[in-house]
C-alpha cells in the first residue's frame, strides 16, 4: 500500500510538471486573433440533429491568427474573395448559402487590422477542404499550408455522398502546373496525425477525424489565457459539447469521431480549465474579442 501511495504521489508530481512546463513554454508575445469572413444563413438544423430548419439563422465563418514569436499562424481562410465580385464562383451554393460577401471581408483587409499581409504568415492550417474553410488558400504562396494527407485525398476525391460543399478551384492551385516536374505549387507539411509546430507545445495541430475524414483542430497554450482549442467544424455550437447534442449526420463522416472529440474537450476542461472556440456558433462570436483585440 504504502509503495502504491508513493507511485501515486509520484505520478502526481509528474503530471504536476508537466502542467506547469506546458505554460511555461508559452512564448510570451504569442496572442489570438479572432476574425470573420462573412457570414452564411442556414437553417440550424442542417448543422445540428433535433433543431428546427425555421427560421434561418445567420452563422460567422470564423478564422484565426495565432501570433508567435517564430511565425504567424492562420488556422483556415474563410470563404474565398472571389465570391465579393463574383457570386457565381460558389456555383448554386451562393443562393443556398447567402454570405455576406462585402468588400470589407476579404482575408487581406482582415489581416490589416493587425497590421499584417498574407506574407507575414508562416504557416496556413486547414482544419479541412469545405469551402467555408479552405477558400482563399491561394492568397498565400509563400506560406506553408499545413492540413492532413486524408483530408488532401478527401477534398479532392470525396467519399459518397458526402461530396459538398466542395469549390475544386479552391484548392486546386496547390497542385504544381505541367512539366514542372514537382507535385506541389506550394510548400506543404502534409500530415499523418498530431503536430507541435514550434516544437514548445504552445500551437499544436490535432488530427480528429470527425466532420471529415482528415479533420483537424488546434490545441493553443497562451501565456495568460492558458489552454485553448480551436474546434472547427468538429463542433457547432457550444451546446453541442455541453449538452451532447449530435450534429446532423448529414454533414458528419464520423459521427463517433465527433462524439469523442465533445468528451475530449470536457476532459480537457475539467483537467486544465481548457476552453474552446468554435467556427460558427454565433452567440459565442458575439461574446468574443475580435480583432485588432486579441487574447494572450
Amino acid at each position: 500500500m504504502k509503495r502504491l501511495i508513493t507511485l501515486c504521489v509520484a505520478f502526481a508530481i509528474i503530471l504536476g510538471a508537466y502542467a506547469t512546463s506546458a505554460i511555461a513554454d508559452s512564448p510570451a508575445g504569442m496572442k489570438l486573433y479572432v476574425f470573420s469572413s462573412g457570414a452564411l444563413t442556414i437553417g440550424k438544423g442542417v448543422l445540428q440533429n433535433f433543431a428546427p430548419m425555421e427560421p434561418p439563422i445567420q452563422i460567422p465563418v470564423s478564422f484565426f491568427v495565432i501570433k508567435h514569436p517564430k511565425g504567424n499562424v492562420l488556422f483556415d481562410t474563410g470563404n474565398n474573395d472571389k465570391i465579393i465580385t463574383n457570386p457565381c464562383y460558389w456555383g448554386p451554393y451562393f443562393d443556398a448559402l447567402k454570405p455576406v460577401n462585402t468588400p470589407d471581408v476579404a482575408i487581406d483587409v482582415q489581416l490589416k487590422k493587425i497590421g499584417m499581409t498574407p506574407d507575414d504568415i508562416k504557416y496556413v492550417v486547414i482544419s479541412h477542404m469545405h469551402l467555408d474553410h479552405a477558400g482563399n488558400i491561394a492568397k498565400f504562396p509563400n506560406a506553408t499550408i499545413v492540413m492532413q494527407l486524408d483530408e488532401i485525398y478527401y477534398g479532392a476525391w470525396p467519399d459518397e455522398p458526402y461530396t459538398g460543399p466542395f469549390i475544386p478551384a479552391d484548392w486546386a492551385v496547390l497542385r504544381s502546373a505541367v512539366t514542372t516536374g514537382k507535385p506541389n505549387a506550394f510548400n506543404m507539411l502534409i500530415l499523418e496525425g498530431d503536430a507541435d509546430l514550434f516544437n514548445d507545445g504552445s500551437v499544436i495541430v490535432k488530427s480528429w477525424r470527425g466532420h471529415t475524414k482528415g479533420h483537424s483542430m488546434m490545441l493553443l497554450d497562451l501565456p495568460k489565457t492558458g489552454s485553448l482549442i480551436l474546434t472547427a467544424d468538429n463542433v457547432y455550437f457550444r451546446e453541442n459539447v455541453e449538452k451532447s447534442i449530435p450534429p446532423n449526420l448529414v454533414l458528419a463522416y464520423d459521427p463517433a469521431g465527433i462524439m469523442r472529440a465533445y468528451e475530449w474537450i470536457r476532459y480537457m476542461a475539467a483537467s486544465r480549465g481548457t476552453d474552446y472556440f468554435t467556427s460558427h456558433d454565433p452567440d459565442a462570436f458575439k461574446a468574443r474579442k475580435k480583432a485588432p483585440e486579441y487574447y494572450e
